[in-house]
């Protein structure tokens, strides 16, 4: 772009990377912008060619955004981590201690690999949506990292990108051999055991281009039993003429990934301990995406993405048995219990875009109709066995894998009919509408002729409006509007009954109706040039109604899915980020403030304020579990040289309250605040040779970033089971974070 060339030409030692990807989208659009004088501008958001690759769903003018020079920079941590670093407002949780399955949360709401979690943003592959369709949930560990050109982040309920996106969408593009020639290969090793080994290469030849991206990762965890793998491939082809664009790619991953659980509070003497093992996941992908798009004639153009994306799991599970009732164990009375699950999940999608640039009363016009039809299959199965503990609390099978069988067959259908269309309605103003009608389906089979088949219906017409206004060169103003919708999945709608609590991802046992959930959304916002620095303001309202939460009950492996009435997520956010010739720095800081809206009883036993039938009165005003009020992301660059860049990353975030103490008034008090330090540097030896060396928790610093209420069965000396429930107390449970870390990388490039 015009802007990034500019940033180059004001920032000569190559230090814009930063700059750029936090500015990207959030300055004047081109309207206004023609007339500006030759100073640092920052670039409009736009897909570039190809936009037909989401359908012609751009972001807004202010969207978030991590180009191709960020991610070449980042450190030996996932694609989670990178948005948590280089995106205002985004948090992680790591549930399982597993820095391959973190939860992202972003002004409230989450996109996580964790059944339970109440799912709210969704994430797209070049145009395909990844959210898997049991329950909703983001692989992480199933994205081609080393594969992505940039990464926007729409930060706002958008009707045009379908079901789930409550609070944005992830948008993710990855690279082609016309955007990416030549090749690199790279290796990285440190802490924990970690090793990555990597390479891309990218080539063209007249109107045809190839890509090919590896990456392997292997993790052995700083707690025992937890070492983790992941490895996955991508190769893409393309055709770029006069007036057609053509893609093939294909994505395969598999993962091994083995977590440690959350530990009592009381634990946190030793963080580096397993509450109870083994628990691992098995992931498998295979995703092919093949796109086009024609112009038709001066002002039309045709899109058409068809996907095809078979994901396969496997899991085994370790719980305690919360029932266990201190009587000698017996294959019907165990202490606890191995669970055995398989996942096959097939999502088939056809998505049509007609796109129109035709003048509107002689003004600029973009106007698109599109067309999106999902099928999903999925089956799912799961055998229990007995189960014993040892002294490490490892468990150990004491009978078959042959109680609590489920067979469950799903299929989703999804329909919606999309229209987008921005006018530049005078010089200084941008005016964009939206709308999407979607109709929804989801059909339940119970194989083994149980209680959990089921047909539930949903369909709802949901718009957007947006005022986008420039009126001088160093100033945007912007104003939205936009209602969206999430259909309840199948793993909530079979686990939706207070009576019958399931254990997830185990044990389910009925098909109440959920209501899908409905989100409202007002957003304002501005951006200013004040000499060198840029100033982004943003203020986000959203409420929920019929709001999907997963109620723990006291032993935390089981319980249900239910509507809540209201919830209301506000989130205020200031930007800054300015640079000289050699330093560039950035700030984030952000509030969000998440309540329920309504009252209602909860179970909770583990709360120390329950009511002796062991619920807490939820009342309006009080604080959603685990998102801090508070989050801070400080980030600096210094380039002392052509050969060396520094940078230093600080993330901290405000306490919160834990799962379970929705009442905000447990006597333990929140899950504490904190604050972390990253280091990186970047030694480029020569035209083809460079060294990368990140530090993670420079510190060491002992944190938890995630909270929930809970039993403690463990209670007999050395932290063995004990046998008589009497004796169990309860507890908050926490994840630990990660202990200080160091990788040091070597990478050798070519063009």
């Amino acid at each position: 772009m015009r802007a990034a060339a500019l940033l180059r030409t004001v920032l000569p030692l190559g230090a814009a990377a930063m700059l750029h990807a936090r500015a990207q989208g959030a300055e004047v659009p081109p309207t206004a912008a023609a007339s500006a004088p030759a100073v640092v501008q920052l670039p409009t958001v736009t897909i570039g060619a190809g936009s037909g690759t989401e359908g012609f769903r751009s972001p807004p003018q202010h969207a978030y955004a991590i180009d191709a020079d960020t991610l070449g920079q980042q450190p030996a941590t996932g694609l989670a981590d990178v948005l948590a670093q280089h995106l205002p407002g985004v948090a992680l949780t790591h549930e399982q201690g597993n820095a391959l399955q973190p939860t992202l949360h972003f002004n409230g709401f989450a996109a996580s690999p964790l059944l339970g979690t109440p799912q709210g943003l969704s994430v797209f592959q070049d145009g395909v949506r990844v959210n898997e369709p049991f329950g909703d949930v983001v692989n992480w560990d199933l994205i081609p990292t080393e594969a992505l050109r940039s990464i926007h982040l729409v930060p706002i309920t958008d009707p045009v990108f379908g079901l789930n996106t409550l609070g944005g969408a992830v948008l993710l593009r990855t690279q082609d051999g016309r955007s990416a020639p030549g090749g690199a290969v790279g290796v990285e090793f440190g802490s924990f055991g970690r090793t990555t080994e990597h390479a891309r290469y990218g080539s063209h030849a007249g109107d045809w281009s190839a890509f090919f991206a590896v990456r392997n990762q292997h993790d052995s965890g700083f707690v025992p039993y937890t070492a983790s793998s992941s490895r996955n491939l991508f190769a893409k082809l393309t055709r770029r003429d006069a007036g057609n664009d053509f893609d093939l790619s294909y994505t395969f991953a598999q993962s091994h990934l083995a977590g440690s659980q959350t530990l009592p509070l009381e634990w946190m003497n030793t963080p580096t301990v397993v509450y109870t093992a083994p628990d691992h996941i098995d992931n498998q992908l295979n995703f092919l995406n093949l796109g086009d798009t024609q112009v038709l004639g001066a002002h039309w153009q045709l899109a058409a993405r068809l996907s095809l994306r078979n994901s396969d799991q496997s899991g085994f599970n370790s719980n305690v048995n919360g029932n266990y009732d201190g009587s000698p164990p017996t294959l019907a009375n165990p202490v606890a219990n191995n669970v055995q699950n398989a996942l096959h999940q097939q999502s088939r999608g056809l998505n049509l875009a007609l796109h129109n640039t035709s003048p509107l009363a002689g003004r600029p016009n973009s106007a698109s109709l599109g067309l999106s039809i999902e099928a999903q299959q999925v089956q799912y199965t799961q055998l229990q066995q007995a189960a014993t503990f040892t002294a490490q609390r490892y468990t150990l099978g004491t009978g078959p894998f042959d109680q609590a069988p489920v067979d469950l067959g799903v299929r989703n259908h999804d329909r919606g009919v999309y229209l987008t269309d921005r006018l530049a309605a005078a010089p200084w103003l941008d005016v964009a509408a939206g709308a999407r009608y979607e109709r929804a389906r989801v059909d339940l089979t119970d194989h083994l002729g149980g209680a959990l088949g089921g047909h539930h219906s949903y369909s709802r017409f949901n718009p957007s409006v947006g005022l986008d206004l420039h009126p001088i060169p160093k100033a945007s103003y912007y104003l939205r509007y936009a209602q969206g919708m999430r259909v309840p999945m199948a793993v909530e709608l079979t686990c939706a009954s207070p009576a019958a609590p399931c254990t997830l991802p185990n044990v389910l046992v009925a098909d109440p109706e959920l209501q899908p959930v409905i989100a409202r959304t007002t957003q304002a916002g501005a951006v200013w040039r004040l000499g060198a620095l840029r100033v982004h303001a943003e203020y986000t309202h959203t409420r929920l109604n019929n709001a999907i939460e997963f109620i723990s009950l006291a032993n935390m492996t089981q319980g249900y899915f239910t509507n809540i009435p209201q919830e209301l997520l506000r989130t205020l956010t200031l930007d800054l980020t300015t640079g000289s010739e050699r330093w560039l720095w950035s700030v984030s800081v952000s509030r969000t403030l998440a309540t329920y809206e309504s009252a209602f009883l909860q179970p909770s036993p583990s709360n120390s304020t329950t009511d002796p039938s062991g619920s807490i009165q939820v009342r309006p005003g009080d604080r959603l579990p685990n998102i801090p009020k508070w989050s801070l992301t400080l980030q600096t660059q210094y380039q002392p040289s052509e050969r060396l860049l520094l940078h230093t990353t600080v993330l901290a975030y405000s306490a919160r309250y834990a799962q379970g103490d929705e009442n905000n008034q447990d006597r333990r008090g929140t899950v504490p605040g904190y604050a972390i330090v990253n280091l990186g540097a970047q030694y480029t030896l020569d035209s083809h040779w460079r060294l990368d060396l990140s530090v993670h928790n420079l510190f060491n610093r002992v944190y938890t970033d995630f909270g929930q209420l809970g039993v403690n069965e463990f209670t007999a000396p050395n932290r063995t089971f004990s046998p008589d429930p009497a004796s169990w107390q309860n507890t908050q449970f926490v994840a630990p974070g990660a202990p200080r870390g160091l990788w040091l990388g070597v990478r050798y490039a070519w063009s």
